[in-house]
């Protein structure tokens, strides 16, 4: 038999969860094909994305998400899997795409409203890079409109001597809004300041439970994670759950949701959870946020589900040093560990980004904080101890990595071929 912790991985059912982004399926697919030959030419192995069109036939359970058939393989070794994305884009779109009216009263109520329930305050103590963060967004926001109101006044000196006084003011007042507009459509829009706007609007009326659908969407997640990791005699080798920002709060949602139906969820096949840029802390440290941080909880004291949660000091959109299910101070973990020693949930490790890209590729992206918060599920231009598409199409069980402080760097040969580092298997 198998042994699931150490041995190879033959057949894999990789689920993901993306964060507050509008990526249809379809685009899944042109990434994830993108990405995986990308990792390809790295790793120097052969991979493949069957489907040329989005998907398989989605589950009901999934009904606007897909799932698209993969391999990967090397010398000595041969992944076919599964990859399924759990989609809410349409969600997100609706939300998104709002009229500016109403995300600008949406704004000044999520502000007021964190500011009232003393959340701004905790994220300060919390996280003093991420309570900057937050500010900066609404610094940058009030700049942009400073920047359009003296252009009204800049309108309205030089038009004051042919329309007169009052036409004047009207004219520069349609000259402020309307380069309000056109600051907010771009550049606010590429520099990601338009969705961490609509992100903390989002945020208080998630927290609150004003996002009815989104709910309902969950549960259905949680329906879909309990089918797959069903067992039977097509089961994978192993279910890896990967959650990239907000869609890892959400992932850990549904599979407290599932562990609470089924308390044996994950027994049958094993499930493994893999959070990326995970801000679960936004939404946790507000004080209407008790179902978020009882699903953190609850998946942390599942005993069989392995958890890993990977954190970048470059990436200052998410919580860096922060273990999400205390919300607390975290210890990140280094060198090896004994392979299914799953105490630690989650098990937090540290890698740059700047350690994930090539400088050539780093610099550049930089300051461009919502391109590095992406990266982490991105595949990377150079071998690194990380790569979300090591656990993805790699040969070596997520256990085994998750115990690496190598990762598949310990693994794999220059040539591709597998050459498995030994690691003691922990006794827990």
């Amino acid at each position: 038999m198998r042994n699931a912790l150490s041995e190879p991985v033959g057949r894999r059912h990789v689920v993901f969860l993306a964060g507050y982004d509008a990526m249809t399926v379809a685009d899944h697919l042109r990434l994830f094909r993108r990405e995986v030959a990308r990792f390809a030419n790295v790793w120097s192995i052969r991979a493949a994305v069957a489907d040329t069109e989005p998907g398989l036939p989605p589950s009901p359970a999934n009904p606007n998400g897909a799932a698209f058939r993969y391999s990967a393989g090397g010398a000595n070794w041969q992944v076919d899997g599964t990859y399924e994305v759990l989609a809410w884009d349409d969600l997100a779109r609706a939300d998104m795409t709002r009229p500016l009216w109403s995300h600008v009263a949406g704004s000044v109520r999520a502000v007021a409203d964190m500011a009232a329930s003393g959340t701004i305050l905790r994220y300060f103590t919390t996280s003093l890079r991420y309570g900057f963060f937050f500010i900066l967004t609404y610094v940058a926001l009030a700049a942009f409109w400073y920047a359009a109101i003296r252009a009204g006044m800049w309108a309205t000196g030089r038009l004051a001597p042919v329309l007169g006084g009052g036409g004047a003011v009207a004219a520069g007042i349609v000259v402020a809004l309307l380069s309000g507009f056109v600051l907010m459509r771009w550049p606010a829009r590429g520099g990601g300041l338009k969705q961490s706007l609509d992100l903390a609007e989002f945020s208080v009326d998630f927290v609150r439970g004003r996002h009815t659908a989104l709910d309902a969407r969950v549960k259905l997640f949680a329906r879909r994670l309990r089918e797959i990791a069903a067992g039977g005699p097509d089961a994978p080798d192993e279910v890896l759950l990967v959650g990239h920002s907000l869609g890892a709060s959400l992932l850990l949602m549904a599979v407290a949701q599932a562990l609470e139906e089924d308390p044996g969820f994950g027994t049958k096949v094993p499930v493994r959870i893999l959070t990326l840029g995970n801000t679960l802390a936004k939404f946790a440290l507000h004080p209407a946020g008790t179902a978020l941080r009882a699903a953190a909880d609850n998946v942390a004291r599942a005993p069989h589900i392995a958890w890993l949660e990977i954190q970048s000091c470059d990436d200052i959109v998410s919580f860096y040093g922060i273990n999400p299910v205390t919300l607390e101070k975290g210890t990140f973990t280094e060198g090896d560990l004994g392979v299914g020693n799953f105490r630690g949930r989650p098990l937090l490790r540290h890698v740059p980004v700047r350690q994930m890209i090539s400088p050539a590729a780093y610099w550049p992206r930089k300051l461009d904080v919502m391109r590095i918060h992406c990266q982490c599920f991105l595949a990377h231009d150079r071998r690194a101890r990380y790569d979300l598409y090591a656990f993805i199409v790699g040969p070596m069980p997520f256990a085994v990595l998750m115990a690496s402080g190598e990762g598949l760097m310990a693994h794999l040969a220059p040539d591709g071929a597998l050459a498995p580092k030994a690691l003691p298997v922990s006794p827990s």
